[in-house]
């Protein structure tokens, strides 16, 4: 079987379940599986396959066709230009959510701290120090499956350098930060459970905010003035429904200049806030 072929064999076989992008999703996997780019790929479709190269790209296949991410098959999501492992502990980053690092970036200066929380693989916290190295940043979550996804992204792409902190949000988080970054989960337990029962992959820790999807924006929107410098910035990303009734929970714990960004369908997907302390 040559390249060509398996890649026509692997897209027909996506397309009827996954029909948005089949020819790339086999490309992605073929190039994971032969340790290669997707442009040296097309280069050289009439080349053979090896008998395991076809069985673990077919396997591949097959885990696509079940609904694994194209990521969880790889284990790489490119992230604000940066090669993430990723696997089934934590969610995989989404372009989406750029647009909360190209927020937080706005507002970082040379020595600013910053924390990133509920911080899953760590894409994050990891893009804003590889882009603004003079920043102190740390990271939390949770989950110690997902922090140990995160030291390895950290340790791959960093060399360390980020302190990660296991943590129900805030509660064991020490110190003050100039930024609090989150992507924190905001689904609804409806639409989580929905996506449970199709068998969705990610973590439904990771997804599952509550009846309103709020519950953990509001606890960190409540908790974070203790963990903030006067005139500390707040920054989520959620669903753009959601955006109205973050505006009124950041108002109600007196945050400032309170900024909404959209993301690439042109849909509010970042807010954020300034805290400058009690009156």
């Amino acid at each position: 079987m040559t390249i060509r072929e398996a890649i026509n064999i692997g897209t027909s076989q996506i397309a009827p379940r996954w029909p948005e992008t089949p020819y790339l999703d086999a490309c992605v996997i073929l190039a994971s599986v032969l340790g290669s780019t997707r442009a040296k790929l097309l280069a050289s479709l009439s080349d053979p396959l090896s008998q395991s190269a076809c069985e673990a790209f077919m396997q591949g296949v097959s885990e696509r066709r079940a609904g694994s991410p194209v990521a969880y098959i790889t284990h790489h999501q490119e992230f604000y230009a940066l090669d993430f492992y990723v696997d089934k502990r934590v969610l995989v980053p989404r372009a989406d959510t750029e647009i909360l690092v190209e927020t937080a970036l706005g507002f970082i200066k040379p020595g600013s701290r910053v924390l990133d929380l509920c911080t899953g693989s760590g894409c994050i916290a990891i893009a804003i120090k590889h882009t603004e190295p003079e920043a102190w940043v740390e990271a939390s979550d949770i989950s110690e499956d997902a922090l140990a996804v995160f030291r390895r992204n950290a340790d791959e792409i960093l060399s360390g350098q980020i302190v990660t902190h296991k943590s129900d949000l805030l509660n064991s988080v020490p110190g003050k930060f100039d930024i609090i970054v989150s992507n924190p989960p905001y689904l609804t337990h409806s639409e989580t459970s929905k996506m449970k029962n199709d068998n969705w992959p990610e973590p439904p820790l990771a997804l599952d905010g509550g009846a309103d999807g709020l519950d953990f924006i509001q606890c960190i929107i409540a908790a974070a003035p203790d963990h903030l410098n006067s005139g500390g910035y707040l920054l989520f990303e959620a669903d753009p429904a959601q955006m109205e009734a973050i505006k009124l929970k950041f108002e109600k714990y007196k945050y400032n200049d309170i900024i909404i960004r959209k993301d690439l369908a042109g849909r509010d997907r970042v807010i954020a806030g300034c805290y400058i302390g009690k009156d």
